[in-house]
């Protein structure tokens, strides 16, 4: 079986080992909860989003926009701010 590399941030980490069984791959995770969940409809999921947008801090975008970060050792000094 081919392997592949899949970078989550910790919270999503901390998420996919609480569910986690004790003799579960974190592969076996993934395939049972996408199983779970099932085929996603992209045409309702947009109108969903349409309905519901998700919350977003615009001044945050313009600053970051504004003021992009070049390389790794200035976005930890952002947000170590």
């Amino acid at each position: 079986m081919k392997l592949k590399t899949v970078s989550v941030d910790s919270e999503a980490f901390r998420m996919l080992r609480r569910a986690k069984g004790p003799r579960e791959s974190y592969g076996d995770v993934v395939r049972r909860v996408f199983a779970e969940v099932g085929e996603v409809d992209i045409e309702t999921h947009l109108a969903e989003l349409k309905a519901n947008p998700p919350k977003v801090d615009v001044a945050l975008l313009r600053r970051r926009q504004a003021h992009p970060v070049r390389s790794r050792r200035l976005l930890r000094q952002a947000h170590a701010v």
